[in-house]
């Protein structure tokens, strides 16, 4: 591929000098206030070519490094993330052995009920969410 570059970059510089040889000529651009620019052709279409070339490969070039910055960002905060799971992973001892549940005790109304049991919410709250 970077032999394909490199060949195109030479073609393109053969044709702009057998341009510029064949067109060297004087060229006058009328600016402004009556202000005459005087220069040869291949000049002007350099000079032309870079005006619409630069800004848009330096917005190119602060963008894509933008976007580089931002993704180390993320990078280095994805890594810290995981260290720091494995820093209290190491730290929290292993699972506790399973606890029994204590026996149910009966209620007044003959029903039993575990101290682990809560109350649920009422249908009507439910179906809101």
């Amino acid at each position: 591929m970077q032999f394909l570059k490199i060949l195109v970059a030479i073609m393109l510089a053969v044709a702009f000098v057998v341009f510029s040889y064949n067109n060297w000529q004087v060229t006058a651009v009328e600016l402004w206030g009556g202000l005459e620019l005087v220069t040869k052709l291949p000049v002007l279409l350099v000079i032309t070519f870079l005006a619409g070339f630069l800004p848009l490969w330096l917005v190119h070039r602060t963008s894509s490094w933008r976007l580089k910055r931002r993704i180390a960002t993320l990078e280095a905060n994805q890594t810290r993330s995981y260290q720091t799971l494995a820093t209290t992973a190491m730290a929290t001892p292993g699972p506790a052995a399973p606890m029994h549940a204590p026996a149910a005790q009966p209620t007044a109304d003959n029903t039993t009920e575990t101290p682990f049991e809560t109350p649920s919410e009422p249908a009507s709250v439910l179906r809101s969410i």
